[in-house]
């Protein structure tokens, strides 16, 4: 029987800040406020401080689990992973996904409230944050304590965008006011009970991340991220920014000046692993595309499967999509269930 340290957190969310006496005092408003927070004495937030210049982790473990807490289900951090104890309570994973928030100007914070308030309909299991949250540290600290009120574990990617410095500086300052960030950097491996969300952090070419000090991943980063998917025998959901490479104009990965710029590395890996699920961004212009592992169009709510899925720009900046279509912002929700998925769109209205 494992003997476990302490119960790691309770997630506060939404009421945190009024629980402690904070109301009118909101960090959302003003991160600098953080500075002032007492750091949480847990193994979680240790494991990060100590990886706070790296991007995508040692995948080190635990000598022994921790207890975690989120909004009354309990969950075992171990290290590289997160474990939810017991049985997804509907049979239905649900993800809310958003990709390339991208700032924290008021339209965006508009267009979050949108997504938040439907993944709150939707009951969704946790929140997908798919990189390029924002490049500004002090933004990136607002999307995250703002996405944190969701109630749920909200699982964080570096993309193109960020430092992995300023990264890891938000994620840790937010987590002194909304400890259900999990920073999917160094926890690489989230079991939500009915399906396991694997990530693969940063972006694989130099050339287009935005800062000296971002995260690039290399073959050799793939070739480690094996020891995540092996021996899993429920459903994995892989989950980047950057897309796998695909074949013609109706890929996740058609870039209108560049052609097809996706990933071989990621199509090898789900190919050589079985891996029946993918979450993926950075391409806008494929926002909203959902392919199967032959390259076939998928409809929106019906299950699959084999779903591999663009979720775009969460930002309300109107873009022109591959399709013909005008983009004012969308999320996702990503459903697993019974071994198939299915997705449906939530687009931001254009003003």
């Amino acid at each position: 029987m494992l003997l476990f340290k302490r119960v790691l957190f309770t997630c506060l969310a939404v009421t945190s800040l009024a629980a402690n006496g904070l109301a009118g005092n909101d960090p959302i408003e003003d991160p600098e406020l953080l500075d002032s927070y007492p750091k949480p004495d847990t193994a979680y937030y240790k494991y990060l401080k100590e990886r706070r210049l790296e991007c995508l982790g040692d995948l080190e473990e635990l000598k022994e689990p921790e207890k975690m807490k989120i909004h009354g289900r309990e969950f075992f951090f171990t290290g590289s992973g997160l474990r939810l104890e017991g049985k997804d309570a509907d049979g239905i994973v649900k993800l809310g996904v958003l990709g390339a928030v991208k700032d924290f100007g008021s339209e965006t914070r508009k267009a979050l409230k949108f997504y938040l308030d439907r993944f709150e309909k939707e009951k969704v299991d946790a929140l997908l944050l798919l990189g390029d949250i924002a490049a500004l540290e002090f933004e990136l600290t607002q999307v995250l304590l703002f996405c944190a009120k969701a109630e749920v574990p909200v699982l964080a990617v570096i993309g193109n965008s960020e430092s992995r410095a300023s990264f890891n500086r938000a994620v840790l300052a937010a987590l002194k006011a909304a400890p259900n960030i999990i920073n999917m950097d160094f926890v690489r491996r989230v079991d939500l009970g009915g399906a396991v969300v694997v990530s693969l952090p940063g972006y694989l070419d130099r050339r287009f991340v935005h800062q000296s000090s971002g995260c690039t991943y290399e073959k050799r980063d793939v070739r480690k991220s094996a020891s995540l998917v092996e021996g899993v025998e429920k459903p994995i959901v892989f989950v980047s920014h950057g897309p796998p490479q695909g074949n013609g104009p109706k890929a996740l990965d058609y870039a209108v000046e560049g052609g097809n710029v996706g990933d071989p590395l990621i199509s090898g890996f789900m190919e050589k692993h079985g891996i029946p699920f993918g979450i993926f961004s950075h391409i806008l212009e494929a926002g909203g595309q959902a392919l199967d592992d032959q390259g076939k169009e998928v409809s929106p709510e019906k299950y699959v499967e084999k779903l591999r899925v663009n979720v775009g720009s969460a930002n309300p900046l109107a873009w022109q999509l591959n399709s013909g279509k005008l983009s004012c912002g969308m999320a996702m929700v990503f459903r697993v269930k019974n071994g198939q998925a299915s997705y449906s769109l939530l687009r931001y209205p254009c003003k």
